[in-house]
C-alpha cells in the first residue's frame, strides 16, 4: 500500500504547481522578450538622439565657414564653445576636407565615413553616420556634405572649394552610459512586472482551483453509503464535465451496491426456508427406519433441493438483468428468430410434463434495438411460468406480430385479484401445494421495462380459462 503513494507522488505533480508552470514560464519568457525588444528600441531611440547631436554639431561647424580672401576661415571659438557646452560626459573632434580628400581644417588623423553607393538624406541634409576608432576607442562619426555660399570678393575660382565634407567624431562615453541607464531601468520594470504578475497568476490559481478543493472536502465527508450527486458552489463551467462525469459514476456505483445488497437479502430470506426444510427432511430421513417414509422424505428433500436451485437461478439472473445496463449494448433482435430458437429450447420438457407447445408467426422478421441475451431469458421465463403452473396437456403457444411477442395458454389463469401484484418480487398467486419463487413474471417486467416495451396481462382468455402475457414494442 505504501509503494503506491510514493510512485505516485514522485511521478504526479499537482494541478496547482501544473498551472503556475504553464503560464508562469511562457509569460516570463513573453516579458523577456518584450524586454530584449523594448531595451532594442530604446537603444535606438538613444542613438538616433546622439546622432541628431552630432548632426547638429556638424551643422554649427558649416554654419561659422566662409572663404576670405581666397582662404577658408572658420570661427572656432563660437563652434567649440556650442559643441563643449551641450556634449558633457563625451568628447567631440572635428575634421573638415574638399570632397576630393584634401584637408582643410581640424584633426588630420580623424577616420573618414566609408563612402555608400547610395548616400540617404537624413535631417534634411546629405549627411552620413558610421563608427569607428579614435587614439584606440570607439567613435561615432558624422559627415556632412555641405555646400559653400559663394561671396562676391574671392580669388580666382581654382583657388576655393565650394563643396566640403565636415566629419565630426564623439567618444562614446556618454553613449554607453545612457545605454546602461536604459538596459538597467527596462530589467528593473520588466522584473517587477513579472513579479506583479507571477503574483496575480498565483493568486488567480488559487482561487481558481477552490471550487475542486471544495469538491474534494465534499467528497471526503460523504457517508460510506452516501452516492448522492456533489454539487460543489460557484462550479466553473470547464469543470462541469468532470464533476458530471464522476456523479454520473457515483449513481452507477450506487445502483450496483444497491443490486448487490438487494440480491444478497433476497437470498438470505428466500433461501432460508427451503434450506431449513431440507435439512429437516433429511434429518427425519436419516432416523426414519421404515423404508417408504424414508424414500418419501429423500423424494420430499429432492423436490425442495430442485426448488431451492430454481430459486438461485432466478435469483442470480434477477441480478443479472439488473446489471444488464452495464453490461451490454443495445443492437437489433430479430423476435421471429429469437422466440424459434427459445420454442425450440423447451420443446424437450414441455413434452416431458405431457405439455402442448407451438409457434406462431404472423410476420416473417420483426427486429427490435434490445439485447437478445436478456429478450431470450424474458422469453423463457413466460414459458416456464406457462409449464410450471400449468396442468398436464396445457396448450402453449408462442405467437410473434408486428412488433410484438406473446404467450397463451389455457391453463388456470390468474384470478383478477391477484392480476396487478403478480409482476412484483416474491409476490406468488398460485395455489397452494404449486411450487414457485415468484420471480419469474418479475424478471419478465425488468427485462420490458429496460427494452421500453409495454407488459400486458390478460386473463380468462376464454371459458373462464387461459392467459396472454405481451411484449408489445412503440411503432418504429
Amino acid at each position: 500500500m505504501s509503494a503506491f503513494p510514493r510512485r505516485w507522488s514522485r511521478s504526479a505533480m499537482s494541478l496547482r504547481r501544473r498551472l503556475l508552470s504553464w503560464i508562469l514560464l511562457p509569460l516570463a519568457a513573453l516579458i523577456g522578450l518584450n524586454a530584449w525588444v523594448g531595451y532594442g528600441n530604446a537603444v535606438q531611440a538613444a542613438n538616433e538622439a546622439y546622432d541628431r547631436s552630432l548632426y547638429l554639431a556638424a551643422r554649427t561647424l558649416a554654419e561659422e565657414l566662409e572663404w576670405r580672401e581666397g582662404r577658408l576661415q572658420l570661427d572656432v571659438t563660437k563652434a567649440a564653445g556650442y559643441l563643449f557646452e551641450n556634449h558633457t560626459g563625451s568628447r567631440l573632434f572635428y575634421k573638415i576636407n574638399t570632397t576630393d580628400g584634401q584637408w582643410l581644417a581640424g584633426v588630420t588623423a580623424l577616420p573618414d565615413v566609408p563612402a555608400r553607393v547610395q548616400s540617404s538624406v537624413k535631417f534634411f541634409a546629405l549627411v552620413q553616420f558610421d563608427d569607428g576608432q579614435y587614439l584606440g576607442q570607439p567613435v561615432r562619426l558624422a559627415q556632412l556634405t555641405h555646400v559653400l555660399d559663394a561671396v562676391a570678393s574671392v580669388p580666382a575660382p581654382g583657388h576655393r572649394e565650394s563643396l566640403v565634407k565636415i566629419t565630426v567624431a564623439e567618444t562614446m562615453e556618454a553613449r554607453q552610459q545612457l545605454i546602461e541607464r536604459i538596459l538597467w531601468d527596462t530589467l528593473g520594470s520588466q522584473a517587477l512586472l513579472l513579479l506583479a504578475a507571477a503574483l496575480l497568476v498565483v493568486w488567480g490559481v488559487q482561487r481558481g482551483i477552490r471550487p475542486l478543493e471544495a469538491f474534494r472536502q465534499q467528497l471526503a465527508h460523504k457517508a460510506d453509503d452516501d452516492f448522492s450527486p456533489i454539487q460543489p458552489p460557484d462550479l466553473p463551467r470547464e469543470l462541469r464535465p468532470l464533476i458530471e462525469t464522476l456523479n454520473s459514476y457515483l449513481d452507477r456505483l450506487g445502483r450496483l451496491i444497491a443490486i448487490r445488497k438487494r440480491f444478497l437479502d433476497n437470498a438470505a430470506h428466500q433461501l432460508r426456508t427451503p434450506l431449513t426444510a431440507l435439512k429437516t427432511q433429511l434429518a427425519l430421513a436419516q432416523r426414519n427406519a421404515e423404508p417408504e417414509q424414508a424414500q418419501a422424505l429423500m423424494a420430499a428433500a429432492r423436490q425442495t433441493t430442485n426448488d431451492a436451485v430454481r430459486l438461485t437461478e432466478q435469483l442470480l439472473a434477477m441480478t443479472r438483468v439488473e446489471h444488464a445496463r452495464e453490461m451490454h449494448s443495445p443492437e437489433r433482435v430479430d423476435l421471429v428468430d429469437l422466440a424459434r430458437r427459445v420454442t425450440q429450447e423447451h420443446l424437450m420438457r414441455a413434452h416431458q410434463c405431457g405439455d402442448d407447445l407451438g409457434l406462431e408467426m404472423q410476420v416473417a422478421q420483426c427486429e427490435v434495438q434490445g439485447v437478445d441475451l436478456l429478450l431470450h431469458e424474458a422469453l423463457s421465463n413466460l414459458i416456464d411460468n406457462a409449464i410450471h403452473h400449468g396442468p398436464v396437456g396445457t396448450h402453449i403457444t408462442v405467437r410473434v406480430g408486428q412488433r410484438w411477442l406473446e404467450v397463451e395458454d389455457d391453463g388456470p389463469g390468474i384470478a383478477p385479484e391477484h392480476q396487478a401484484h403478480v409482476f412484483e418480487r416474491f409476490y406468488r398467486a398460485a395455489p397452494p401445494g404449486v411450487n414457485g419463487s415468484g420471480l419469474g413474471l418479475a424478471i419478465v417486467k425488468e427485462i420490458a421495462s429496460q427494452h421500453g416495451a409495454e407488459l400486458s396481462l390478460q386473463s380468462p382468455v376464454a371459458h373462464g380459462r387461459g392467459m396472454v402475457i405481451r411484449l408489445q414494442w412503440a411503432a418504429a
